[in-house]
């Protein structure tokens, strides 16, 4: 299996909607870090990335955990976007589904993280 995960960093880079887009299964679902709709389906999908694409987006990975069997792998962890030159830290988990011809994925799960919770005993 190539490497999914790189291989849509890649495409991300790449500023084509199209091609980002294509990685996902005809029925993927997609819950994106910058909507706050489900999108399933890659006409859906194809919408938020050509939204997103409008701005300058680099992806940088912190750490991945991946499963992989012949059919189904995943891939979950943290990653940085550069939009716009400003780092948001983020969360994701892909599931990829390896279909007749080619690995394909099936859900992306994309969120901000969530703030440091501030702790009574030591206050900003």
């Amino acid at each position: 299996m190539i490497d999914m995960l790189q291989t849509w960093i890649e495409k991300i880079r790449s500023n084509d909607a199209n091609q980002v887009a294509d990685l996902y299964h005809k029925k993927g679902l997609l819950l994106g870090t910058f909507s706050n709709i489900e999108r399933r389906g890659q006409s859906l999908i194809l919408d938020y990335f050509n939204n997103l694409l409008r701005s300058q987006v680099d992806v940088e990975i912190i750490t991945k955990h991946e499963y992989k069997s012949e059919s189904i792998a995943t891939t979950s962890g943290l990653y940085n976007f550069i939009l716009n030159g400003q780092k948001i830290e983020a969360r994701f988990s892909f599931v990829f589904l390896k279909t007749k011809t080619k690995w394909e994925i099936l859900s992306h799960h994309s969120s901000i993280l969530p703030e440091k919770i501030k702790s009574d005993k030591n206050p900003d």
